[in-house]
């Protein structure tokens, strides 16, 4: 009678949220649960095995068709049909993707889940803020918004999570670390005003002097109006995120720990354990400053001046890999792409030392002037 019974399914991300059966996290999975799953999806055959052999949650990742094959399980289409059931548990999406065209990244894909945040009218104001300021004013290529770098952002920190999780299965990524890091990286500008850092470096201090304004923390504050007033806490649960808890890891990814009385004690952060240290490297790495932002911004920000970019993130990507020093998990790579990072990005520093001194008098020459015109007719966008 219990075969018989087809239970219901969440429609979003196939997200494991029945009222009986399994626990929507497969890592907390014992025997019961992992044979539960099987039986639900229709292998029920295999149950005994699974049970002999005590397979529970934490190793699914690990089986091959190699484990299975020794397990019994014969023949070869039931092995890969049982891998194929059990990859699901950790693939971020069933539901079909966004593609959009990017100049930098080409095709690339976004999550329903990143689309809810793309369709708000918090986030559709990066499409008029320049990313440059005021520098496209002598290059007038660089003209580009912060939307689409933010979008840029968001895909490439889906890609470096990932490839650490198809890498080293042992971190136990989870579906949901994964959406955080995509979301972080998606609105980790939120908080930037008008001509980007012009705003917060001249406006800010001439119209309000002494007032200790950074972006990130306004991105924090944008982030947490935008999901309250469109009501995405409700759709973000859907997707499998744990609220609160997965806010507050989102938002560290943007500005670090949020309590300013635990900064000094060993693991600041609230949102994920220690042992998940290397995630708070991806979006805005405060340990040596390698980010998926800067990977973004090197290459749009020369594609759209007209410059070379030597920084070759592939090369990063396909390197990186997640270490324990000092008894925390940290991203590091190969030394001879730490070396490549560091040459092929200051390799023909006179060159950029021209544009960044040429940007800089732009900006401060450009900005000074908007500055004073807000200034004078008291407009203040704040």
């Amino acid at each position: 009678m219990e075969r018989g019974i087809k239970r219901p399914r969440e429609e979003a991300d196939g997200v494991l949220r029945e009222k009986q059966g399994c626990d929507a996290d497969f890592r907390r999975w014992d025997v019961a649960e992992t044979v539960f799953y099987l039986r639900r999806e229709g292998l029920e055959q295999w149950e005994q095995m699974f049970r002999e052999h005590g397979i529970t949650g934490p190793g699914l990742p690990f089986l091959t068709e190699a484990h299975l094959e020794k397990m019994g399980v014969f023949p070869l289409g039931s092995r890969l049909q049982i891998l194929h059931c059990l990859q699901k548990l950790w693939q971020v999406s069933n539901e079909s993707m966004k593609v959009l065209n990017d100049p930098i990244h080409g095709h690339i894909e976004l999550h329903p889940l990143l689309l809810r945040f793309v369709d708000t009218p918090q986030f559709q104001r990066l499409r008029h803020i320049k990313q440059l300021g005021g520098t496209y004013l002598v290059f007038p290529g660089a003209s580009h918004n912060r939307f689409e770098h933010s979008v840029g952002v968001g895909y490439l920190a889906g890609c470096l999570v990932q490839a650490l999780n198809e890498r080293q299965p042992e971190l136990l990524i989870t579906k949901q670390d994964v959406l955080c890091v995509q979301i972080a990286g998606l609105c980790h500008d939120l908080g930037h005003g008008p001509f980007s850092h012009m705003f917060d470096g001249m406006f800010i201090p001439k119209v309000r002097p002494g007032e200790k304004w950074k972006h990130e923390m306004a991105s924090v504050q944008m982030f947490d109006h935008l999901v309250r007033v469109n009501g995405l806490e409700e759709v973000m649960e859907r997707h499998g995120l744990t609220l609160p808890v997965d806010l507050v890891f989102i938002k560290e990814q943007i500005a670090g720990p949020l309590d300013n009385s635990i900064l000094n004690s060993s693991w600041p952060y609230k949102g994920r354990p220690m042992e998940k240290s290397f995630l708070y490297e991806i979006v805005a790495n405060k340990r040596n400053g390698i980010d998926v932002d800067k990977w973004d911004y090197f290459a749009r920000d020369c594609y759209h001046l007209g410059i070379q970019n030597n920084f070759d993130y592939q090369r990063f990507l396909k390197f990186a890999r997640v270490c324990e020093v000092r008894g925390k998990k940290h991203i590091c790579t190969r030394d001879k792409v730490h070396f490549a990072v560091v040459i092929l990005t200051l390799g023909d520093m006179p060159k950029k030392i021209i544009i960044f001194w040429l940007n800089c008098k732009i900006r401060y020459t450009c900005g000074y002037f908007l500055v004073f015109c807000l200034d004078k007719k008291k407009i203040y966008l704040i």
